[in-house]
């Protein structure tokens, strides 16, 4: 059936149908209900228009109505023998023939998921919203009070399954694959699960940094020979999180300030930054992923990376289907996929460190001093006070 990528600055317009897309930005979308301007516009004339749209409404609605939510239509299927299951999961997505993915994986890194994916399922289209993960959160958020349903799957980061939760945004969904995934990989009343995480590390250039002055620890990085010459990024909300959480929150806190007061270049987005290394415009990363570092690697850029001791993990990124997903049949199909071996391997490919317990995860040789998994229990309840925290620290100099 093909992909459609849309970005995060517009959206999918309600005449789309099957095959056919329209897309408008939000200030081109035509408003349904404007007042009539034609002179002699009779009353009669605009109740048959007004009648005339709810049909078109009615005709076009989701295909999950209040009662009939995602829950109740996943619940009795994920109690059949596996075979019998995935039949009645493709029936009901060949009816549907579409599914919306809202994700903040680079599309680099969502195509060879979707390819795999329509592999098995040809007869599905997927439509890939891609967005950071915070932002696309808000969205489904903002759409939900709209009573607008769209999104079928919703990928972000885990520490925000606390937020989707209070809102009742998200459908119970007891699939047989969470018995492949480990323990932290998911919750236990069936509502989360997370494909994959990353090491958070410190990275450097290796032309521009000699091995004897390779920082090994956080506190390493507040030697003055660093000034000006360390990159964060303006969103690493979950790295002050595990700083908190190592050193305690009054030392992680008189940390963090040191740290900015080393004049660090602050961008949004983790690829950039590490380009920003690789090309010697600074010499390390104090929140570099692991992932993206190998990869860059792989390309012989110049860059490498240190496990500090311990290590912190992301908090494993989230998958959801909400409650009132138009294509639950779908979502549920593209959902077992991301958590299939072959799924899986695809993330592993990208670097990741993956969610099945029978695949090892790969830090290219380097012994893993101690781990620490940033928590979605601790700081979800606590994300809105982490966030402003962070930016008093680091985007105010203070």
């Amino acid at each position: 059936m093909g992909i459609q990528v849309i970005s995060n600055t517009g959206f999918e317009s309600p005449c789309s149908t099957k095959g056919v897309s329209c897309r408008f930005s939000p200030l081109e979308t035509p408003s349904a209900l404007s007042p009539p301007q034609e002179a002699g516009f009779t009353l009669n004339k605009y109740i048959f228009l007004f009648a005339a749209l709810c049909l078109v409404f009615l005709f076009s609605s989701t295909s999950v109505s209040a009662q009939n939510t995602a829950d109740s239509i996943l619940a009795p299927i994920n109690q059949l023998p596996a075979e019998e299951r995935t039949k009645r999961l493709i029936q009901g997505a060949r009816k549907e023939g579409v599914i919306e993915w809202y994700a903040s994986l680079p599309f680099t890194d969502s195509r060879p998921l979707i390819a795999g994916f329509n592999k098995h399922y040809p007869f599905l289209k997927v439509k890939y919203t891609r967005g950071g993960g915070t932002s696309l959160v808000n969205r489904v958020l903002t759409e939900h009070k709209a009573s607008v349903h769209r999104v079928d799957v919703l990928g972000a980061r885990g520490v925000l399954h606390t937020i989707l939760m209070k809102a009742g945004l998200v459908a119970k969904n007891d699939a047989p694959f969470r018995k492949t995934i480990r323990s932290k990989f998911k919750d236990n009343d069936g509502y989360h699960a997370s494909p994959f995480t990353y090491a958070v590390v410190i990275g450097y250039n290796t032309k521009n940094v000699p091995p004897d002055n390779i920082p090994r620890s956080y506190l390493d990085l507040l030697n003055p020979r660093w000034k000006g010459q360390i990159a964060l990024d303006n969103e690493a909300y979950d790295w002050l999180a595990g700083i908190l959480d190592i050193m305690g929150e009054e030392k992680g806190t008189a940390y963090a300030r040191k740290l900015a007061s080393q004049n660090l270049t602050m961008r949004r987005g983790h690829t950039l930054m590490t380009q920003l290394m690789a090309a010697g415009e600074v010499q390390l990363m104090v929140e570099a992923y692991h992932f993206r570092l190998q990869m860059f690697m792989d390309l012989e850029a110049p860059v490498d990376f240190v496990l500090p001791n311990p290590t912190l993990l992301k908090d494993p990124s989230g998958i959801w289907i909400p409650r009132q997903a138009p294509h639950p049949y779908a979502a549920a199909l593209l959902v077992d996929f991301l958590f299939s071996l072959e799924g899986q391997k695809i993330y592993a490919s990208q670097n990741r460190l993956v969610a099945r317990k029978d695949m090892e995860w790969d830090f290219r040789g380097k012994k893993v001093p101690g781990i620490h998994i940033i928590s979605s229990k601790k700081w979800g309840p606590r994300y809105n006070e982490l966030i402003k925290q962070f930016d008093e620290i680091f985007r105010r100099g203070n």
